[in-house]
């Protein structure tokens, strides 16, 4: 732990005292505007008191058992978080919230490019951020560290997806029916992983052909947000078939049970390895990406598979529109001028 922050008062040569402090690893000098002794000693108590009531001495090991704790423990992100914070402690070396520097972040940044991607840096980096907002907000730092860190560059790459003729041979493989419900109703509808796992009958609408997807007291949507997702008459027939099939609130059970997310990935990753596919680098998340690439390429707007995937911006859906560029010559070749 560093040593408590110490204050103190000199006289310049112009007769003012100014008080000296350290905020954030450096040093600080502020005028009292004062030329006396007795007077300058009042307006140091005075800043001092104002000084530590705005930023408490708070090391960020305290700050990080303070953030979790008010954290919703229903939050999926809370174990990142708790993951980030530990990954970040090292770098401190016991300094206090508002003394993280601008040049800490920058070697932490430059460290974890090196031991993982960089869209992983980039998260990270967030929810640093967000963390350090509420320092901010809680009185513990004067301003938040990360506000002008520039995110790691990411090269533009391409969603992994599968071949509906690679598709088909994982399904062929696939042993157990409820996994081979899950890996359908993911390609069928582009829902996330989390939120079919945590589909309850209650959410689904027969009538409409639409599922609810919310947060519950046990798990959050992406973002808290709520959505409707339209459902294929395929879709629809796979539910029906699983109307009855178990006692438990949940669509998708194993045993009667509802399914973890690692679960999931791992059968998924099993079956890639087993239906020996070209890329084995598919993970359960490329049946999303799926989903998107075939409506695309189905000629299906960029608009219309944003609200499909509930992405809040278009420019995240836009990661497929290199997909639609086949489909659009009909578009072009509308304009024909003649050449002589």
């Amino acid at each position: 732990m560093p040593a408590p922050r110490k204050f103190s008062f000199h006289k310049r040569s112009n007769g003012v005292y100014y008080v000296l402090y350290y905020q954030n690893g450096r040093q600080r000098w502020k005028s009292t505007g004062a030329t006396s002794r007795s007077e300058a000693l009042r307006t140091l108590a005075n800043f001092k008191q104002l000084f530590e009531e705005r930023l408490k001495s708070v090391s960020f090991e305290q700050f990080t058992h303070q953030f979790l704790s008010a954290s919703d423990p229903a939050s999926r992100t809370i174990e990142r978080y708790d993951s980030i914070f530990k990954s970040f402690l090292p770098f401190l070396r016991g300094a206090y919230v508002n003394e993280v520097t601008a040049e800490t972040i920058d070697s932490y940044k430059a460290k974890r490019l090196k031991e993982v991607s960089p869209v992983s840096v980039n998260v990270e980096l967030r929810m640093l951020k967000a963390a350090f907002s509420t320092a901010k907000r809680w009185r513990m730092t004067a301003q938040n560290p990360f506000v002008d860190i520039s995110l790691a560059r990411i090269p533009e790459q391409v969603p992994l997806c599968l071949k509906p003729e690679d598709f088909q041979k994982i399904i062929a493989c696939i042993r157990e029916g409820w996994f081979r419900d899950v890996v359908l109703f993911a390609v069928l509808t582009g829902m996330r992983r989390g939120e079919i796992l945590n589909l309850r009958w209650s959410d689904v609408d027969f009538g409409s052909k639409t599922v609810n997807i919310r947060s519950s007291a046990t798990w959050n949507t992406k973002h808290g947000k709520r959505r409707v997702v339209p459902l294929s008459e395929t879709a629809v027939l796979l539910l029906s078939s699983r109307v009855g099939k178990s006692p438990s609130e949940y669509v998708f059970t194993m045993e009667d049970q509802k399914i973890s997310e690692s679960t999931v990935s791992h059968a998924f990753k099993r079956y890639v390895k087993a239906a020996k596919l070209d890329n084995q680098k598919l993970q359960f998340h490329s049946l999303r990406h799926t989903f998107a690439t075939w409506l695309v390429q189905d000629g299906v707007s960029i608009y219309e598979v944003q609200k499909l995937l509930g992405h809040s911006s278009v420019k995240v859906t836009e990661v497929y529109s290199h997909l639609a560029a086949s489909e659009l010559h009909s578009a072009v070749n509308r304009i024909s001028l003649p050449l002589n």
